[in-house]
């Protein structure tokens, strides 16, 4: 568990790394399957495993050893089921 925070955090700079004001991440926008801006663990697991496909961040490893669960748990900082924008860029 404690190598999960350096792949959460790759993760993270990697669906960021094209943000400006508001989060503009390709896979994220694909993965918010009912676009309201948040995304939910199901979507959250189409969010990596698109990003491990493209080979971003550390997505292929998060994807590869199933730590989607683990990953989604850190990230959602504030407990609520859902990952936002914020929470993400949080980890930055």
């Amino acid at each position: 568990m404690k190598h999960l925070k350096p792949l959460v955090l790759a993760l993270a700079f990697a669906t960021a790394a094209g943000a400006q004001t508001e989060f503009a991440h390709p896979t994220y926008a694909r993965a918010d399957a009912d676009g309201d801006g948040v995304l939910r663990y199901a979507e959250f697991v189409t969010f990596v495993d698109l990003n491990a496909a493209a080979g971003l961040g550390r997505a292929p490893q998060i994807s590869g050893r199933g730590l989607h669960a683990r990953a989604f748990d850190r990230i959602d900082a504030n407990g609520d089921g859902a990952v936002t924008p914020a929470e993400f860029q949080a980890l930055r």
